[in-house]
This record gives C-alpha cells, sequence and structure tokens, in this order.
C-alpha cells in the first residue's frame, strides 16, 4: 500500500457537491377587519317665517297746459323739481311768423309706499351620524 502523505500522481478527479436541504422565505399580505363603520343621513325640515319691507313705486302722468310763446333759444330740457319729472313739449305753430309755443309739460309724479311682507318657507337641513362599532 502507499504512503498517505505522498503526493497524489496521475489525474485529479473533480469534486462534485450536492445540495441536501435549502430554506426558502413568502411574504403574503391578508386584509384584516378591525372595525367597521355605518353612516346615517337624516333631513330635517324647518318652518321660518322670512319678513322683510317691500318697497312699491307708481307714476302718475299729468298734462299741464301751458300755451305760452318761448324763445328759440328756450332749453326743452327734461328736468327734476322735487319727486317730479317735467318733460317740456314745444310745438311750432305757423302764421304768418314761425314761433315756438310751449304746449304743456308733462309732470310725473313719483309715489312711493312701503308694506310689510311676511311668507312661510320650508328650510331643509341634512346631518351625517358616523358610528363606528369595533369587531
Amino acid at each position: 500500500m502507499g504512503n498517505k502523505n505522498a503526493p497524489l500522481t496521475g489525474k485529479v478527479k473533480e469534486t462534485v457537491s450536492m445540495p441536501l436541504a435549502e430554506e426558502q422565505a413568502t411574504i403574503s399580505k391578508q386584509r384584516k377587519v378591525h372595525s367597521r363603520i355605518s353612516l346615517t343621513r337624516s333631513t330635517q325640515q324647518v318652518e321660518k317665517l322670512l319678513e322683510t319691507e317691500l318697497t312699491h313705486e307708481h307714476v302718475e302722468i299729468e298734462h299741464v297746459p301751458m300755451n305760452y310763446q318761448v324763445a328759440d333759444d328756450y332749453p326743452a330740457e327734461i328736468r327734476q323739481e322735487g319727486d317730479v319729472f317735467i318733460i317740456p313739449v314745444i310745438e311750432e305753430q305757423v302764421e304768418i311768423i314761425t314761433k315756438r309755443v310751449l304746449k304743456e309739460e308733462i309732470h310725473i309724479h313719483k309715489h312711493t309706499s312701503k308694506e310689510e311682507f311676511q311668507q312661510k318657507v320650508t328650510l331643509r337641513n341634512q346631518e351625517v351620524k358616523i358610528t363606528k362599532q369595533k369587531l
């Protein structure tokens, strides 16, 4: 037999390794319910009385006869005296000569009245109630 410590002569054999055991790890997720939430919506109706003051205006038209002659440069412009608007109406009359005559003025009187106004209306309001239930 040979010497154990003697160098190997000839061909060297390759080493082959075989796995005997292998560990593997996996990760997974699961949903877990801890609590439930419920919503409740309710609508309330409340009758309210609305109050305000209403303003009404109406006009009264009055034709005021004037029938007097005015100059050619008479300012026939609309004017206001207090609550009255005055609109001059000019007419040309033919004689041997032309003259301007203030035929009439239209006076518009403005009247304002106020009254109390009330009306019942229904107003709605919604609320949401959230309830959490632990499991």
